[in-house]
């Protein structure tokens, strides 16, 4: 079974021993997607019937147990800043190929994953806040960049600096085929001015939590995602998010081991068509 894990180790633990495994990379293993096992491309070819059904029953209710009508949302709330971001929220799947601005890219990830406050702590140290929150504050996420055409910023592959609030350049050069390769052929690929990309560093949060700890980087993720997405809407950018990605590929295209650190999420991010904005 150890065979099936790569061996450069993203925190310099070592090479592992055969059994060290756990369920949790097991799970992650046996889900990743590879060109050998992959079904079908993935991408936008519309639903079937049994999708439509799905999609418009995705909730349960419970008839037959006493019901408590709840009061509307008050309007002021509707109506501030907030409410109107939630409720324009939308995945806006028409992107158009136009540049972003540097500006533009800091406010999404100093709103989705920057430090947004701090406070003392006991000894004399200090605790960051960040705008996603996260199991134990450990932070298990990790953000980096696929830019084609963001104005001011050259084209490459980007790692998000949370304590500096900076980028690090990893590799430059137009990353647009091989994200478009990395991605199953998606075509948002091609006309997103940003993609972002979600790893996480696994052991952070299963130090303190156990197997269980994969859970919490999950959840960990998904906040990091919904904040990707709200700050999106709020600046009037689209934002089209997948799991469409064969992992390694994108382990890869990141530089990571993808074993230790792993490709959790990808989101493309570009300028809306005129009709959806």
């Amino acid at each position: 079974m150890a065979s099936l894990f790569r061996r450069e180790a993203a925190l310099g633990s070592g090479r592992r021993r055969p059994g060290d495994e756990s369920m949790a990379e097991l799970f992650h293993e046996n889900t990743k997607l590879h060109r050998s096992t992959a079904v079908a491309a993935v991408g936008d070819e519309g639903f079937g019937v049994r999708e439509l059904e799905a999609m418009a029953r995705a909730y349960k209710r419970y008839r037959q147990h006493p019901q408590v009508p709840l009061p509307r949302v008050p309007a002021d709330f509707v109506e501030s800043p907030l409410g109107e971001v939630i409720a324009a929220r939308r995945t806006r799947r028409a992107l158009v190929p136009e540049e972003l601005t540097l500006s533009e890219v800091a406010t999404v990830l100093q709103w989705s994953y920057g430090i947004t406050g701090e406070a003392r702590i006991a000894g004399g140290g200090v605790q960051s806040f960040r705008a996603a929150p996260s199991a134990g504050a450990l932070y298990p996420a990790e953000i980096y960049l696929g830019v084609r055409t963001v104005r001011g910023l050259r084209a490459g592959i980007y790692h998000y600096e949370v304590p500096e609030h900076s980028l690090a350049l990893l590799s430059g050069g137009d990353p647009t085929a091989r994200i478009y390769d990395t991605c199953c052929g998606q075509e948002h690929a091609r006309q997103a001015g940003l993609v972002v990309w979600i790893s996480a560093v696994v052991e952070r949060t299963k130090r303190k939590y156990g197997d269980r700890g994969y859970r919490h980087v999950l959840l960990d993720v998904g906040h990091v995602g919904q904040n990707l997405y709200l700050v999106c809407t709020a600046l009037g950018l689209g934002i089209v998010p997948t799991c469409g990605f064969f992992d390694d590929e994108a382990a890869d295209l990141l530089g990571i081991d993808g074993c230790d650190e792993v490709v959790l999420y990808v989101a493309f991010i570009g300028r809306r068509t005129t009709e959806e904005l």
